[in-house]
């Protein structure tokens, strides 16, 4: 999707309609943050943001974690970020994201939990996210999901993970 734009919600909702008219999303490739408490984010979506299942995709504040989280992964991955790049980057102020609609209604979701030796509260989210019994009743079910959004790829019948062994330690 073009972000440059005078129009974001407008120009989200027609990059919307172009993916529901190929088809929908075939593979949908995400990872695992950690958050307070062992709980984890999926695509931005943090804990309590009151996200639902019906919810296709949003634009949210940027958090100034988030953009240290990245701005430093481009810098240890070896990306040449010049001062322009980063100052560029520190003017963002939302973040385009899909939401759980978009993750329940893919084809198939592969996720990656990788960087626990960068990211130390992973391991534990991770176990959390896992070992979470995820309620029958939907209503509760949606409050588990608000309060730890890593379990939306749980509700996926079609999910591959590829976790590093790190993320395994706790």
């Amino acid at each position: 999707m073009q972000t440059e734009t005078e129009d974001i919600e407008g120009d989200l909702a027609k990059y919307l309609e172009t993916l529901e008219g190929l088809g929908g999303i075939d593979i949908f490739f995400l990872g695992l943050g950690p958050e307070a408490e062992a709980a984890s984010h999926l695509c931005y979506i943090k804990p309590d943001s009151g996200a639902d299942h019906g919810d296709i995709a949003g634009i949210i504040p940027i958090s100034s974690s988030i953009l240290e989280h990245h701005i430093g992964k481009f810098k240890v991955g070896g990306s040449a970020v010049s001062p322009e790049d980063e100052a560029e980057c520190r003017k963002a102020t939302h973040i385009l994201t899909l939401g759980p609609a978009a993750i329940l209604g893919a084809k198939r979701v592969v996720q990656s939990i990788v960087d626990a030796s960068t990211a130390t509260g992973k391991p534990a989210s991770f176990k959390r996210m896992i070992e979470t019994e995820i309620s029958t009743e939907p209503e509760i079910a949606a409050k588990q999901c608000d309060e730890n959004p890593g379990l939306w790829v749980r509700l996926h019948n079609n999910i591959r993970s590829l976790i590093l062994p790190d993320v395994l330690t706790v």
